[in-house]
């Protein structure tokens, strides 16, 4: 198992796939009924597992990426200078902007993360017996029962933040008894489904891979798909006129949003919506068909369809392969192939030799380095 230059461009391309596989099957309707929304969710952890671990497999197959393949390769791999006997390629700064920019990135994230979760513990729980009593009716199951509400003027709209120490946040204005139930309906549903650990695993990862701009994509349409199944979960029990009054209460807050100067929430927390419009009338649309659940296809379908693309991921990778001169080998004829699979270098008496199926063949300091740019194995001491 090892990471390269190679499995992390796998990794890119793969999460490429599965991000355009999931934002297909949410913006088809027959699509989305046959797989459900948590369906969709369960393609995009997935899609996160194979972002998380960029590695390269034993078993992986090694496929050449062909000449264009080849090409961009070499433009990574151009030697830009040499510091103090050591040479400096292209990817090497890339690799170091990577680095540079995540630290910076994830730095900051963790440090407003934790002041906000951090600011809001500290606040006192709301001794409204309204508030507490609604949520006694929603949380019935007396183990679940760690969540404080806290009405503060600190938040414009309600959300919910923590992993550990769960706050559901109500802005510190007039509600009506049945507005309350909805809003502290909603956000219990978010915390009880887990979303705030899966939203902070989804921006991490996005930190870590701030040059994909898929993950931006991935971002955005998880924020969605879990609002959608959350909509859904709450709604599932409802009669139509109920769902009518849920839909009112999201909409009468977002239009109190619009009002503000720009809209603000909590690092880490989940809002009744997002700032988008056209999210939120996605959500209004899904809510009022009152499409809940999935078919038994399915429930068993897209499970397997995760797995199978995610060991499919893992069985091939691109890699750039190159026919070696027959001047430095000595070969006539048939050229000979050679990849990272069926060949490796070795080193013995301050010479370096390259070992393949055809034999073991002298090699000069220059096609040392290029095989090595190629992730050609070097072994010392012989073979």
């Amino acid at each position: 198992m090892q990471i390269t230059i190679f499995s992390v461009w796998m990794t890119f391309v793969w999460c490429s796939i599965f991000i355009v596989l999931c934002y297909i099957l949410r913006k088809r309707s027959v699509l989305l009924n046959l797989s459900s929304m948590t369906g969709i969710i369960i393609l995009y952890l997935f899609c996160l597992i194979r972002l998380a671990v960029p590695v390269e497999l034993p078993w992986t197959k090694v496929v050449s990426g062909g000449s264009l393949y080849n090409f961009l390769y070499q433009i990574f791999g151009c030697e830009i200078t040499c510091v103090a006997g050591h040479e400096i390629y292209v990817y090497h700064i890339f690799v170091v902007a990577w680095g540079v920019v995540m630290a910076v990135l994830l730095t900051r994230y963790l440090i407003q993360y934790h002041r906000v979760v951090s600011y809001f513990s500290e606040m006192e729980k709301t001794e409204d017996t309204e508030l507490n009593n609604i949520l006694d009716e929603i949380c019935t199951d007396k183990e679940k029962r760690n969540i404080k509400i806290v009405q503060t003027a600190a938040v414009e709209v309600p959300c919910c933040i923590g992993i550990f120490e769960k706050r559901i946040l109500i802005p510190d204005k007039k509600y009506s008894r049945e507005e309350l139930h909805y809003i502290i309906l909603h956000e219990y549903t978010h915390l009880d489904n887990k979303d705030i650990l899966t939203i902070q695993l989804i921006n991490i990862l996005c930190i870590v891979f701030w040059w994909n701009p898929f993950v931006y994509i991935l971002k955005g349409d998880m924020y969605q798909s879990i609002e959608i199944r959350c909509d859904q979960t709450v709604t599932k029990k409802l009669k139509s006129a109920e769902r009518g009054n849920y839909l009112t209460v999201i909409l009468k807050e977002y239009k109190a949003s619009v009002q503000e100067k720009e809209f603000r929430k909590p690092a880490g927390a989940m809002p009744l919506f997002e700032d988008h419009s056209d999210h939120l009338i996605e959500r209004f649309r899904l809510v009022a068909e009152g499409k809940q659940s999935s078919s038994r296809i399915g429930r068993i379908l897209v499970p397997v369809i995760a797995v199978a693309l995610l060991v499919l991921s893992y069985s091939i990778i691109l890699q750039s392969r190159y026919e070696v001169p027959e001047s430095t080998y000595g070969l006539k004829g048939d050229s000979l192939e050679i990849n990272q699979k069926n060949a490796y270098m070795y080193e013995k008496n301050g010479e370096y030799y390259l070992h393949c199926e055809e034999g073991n063949f002298p090699i000069d300091k220059k096609t040392v380095k290029l095989l090595e740019k190629n992730e050609f194995n070097i072994r010392k001491g012989g073979r």
